[in-house]
């Protein structure tokens, strides 16, 4: 690459400008920093300290610590609903439903709410149900308590299924012997056989 600088420049100068004319081709994709899903694995805890990311544990999945920075806006924005309690929960993969005190039957305790939790079987682990309830903990609004939990673990299989299908048709003759012609060579008059039976 051809040097810009004027031709009394110092031999430091000219050192330096060769050295740092090959920083221009690095690529430094800063843009993707800022971006979740696109992000470097190793600037996620960073990222979700920017983002104010409540709960995070370093034991999670890439994955769920993807989701977990993705949906921080939508937690902060809605916190104290069953949105933000939905949302944060969602972002660990864990499907929830809530029952609030006046949607149950017989009514419960105001302010009070059960909690149905869904988890599939192979992602179950001993620190779930923690992190579950820690974030249960920041999602919710404050009047409310947790009454019960209920968890209900899916196991998934795949199942096969195989069906086979035959059909067939007897067809019974009533005629005297004799009385049949097959294709007008032959007879059948009792004397002969087609397949062991007389005809």
């Amino acid at each position: 690459m051809p040097s810009l600088l004027p031709p009394n420049t110092t031999k430091f100068e000219i050192n330096f400008d060769s050295a740092f004319s090959r920083v221009s081709q690095i690529e430094i994709s800063t843009r993707q920093f800022n971006d979740p899903m696109k992000a470097p694995y190793s600037v996620l805890p960073w990222l979700a300290w920017e983002k104010s990311v409540d709960i995070w544990n370093k034991n999670w999945s890439e994955s769920q610590k993807r989701q977990t920075i993705q949906n921080a806006y939508k937690v902060h924005s809605s916190k104290g609903t069953i949105g933000s309690l939905e949302s944060a929960l969602s972002s660990l993969g864990y499907q929830i439903k809530v029952q609030e005190w006046f949607t149950s039957s017989p009514p419960l305790k105001p302010y009070t709410f059960n909690l149905f939790i869904e988890i599939s079987q192979e992602r179950l682990r001993a620190g779930d149900l923690k992190d579950i309830f820690e974030v249960v903990k920041t999602s919710k609004n404050l009047r409310s308590k947790l009454l019960t939990t209920s968890l209900s673990i899916r196991s998934d299989a795949e199942l096969y299924l195989a069906a086979a299908l035959t059909a067939g048709h007897e067809t019974q003759f009533s005629r005297a012997p004799g009385g049949l012609y097959l294709d007008g060579t032959w007879a059948l008059d009792g004397e002969k056989q087609l397949s062991g039976v007389d005809f």
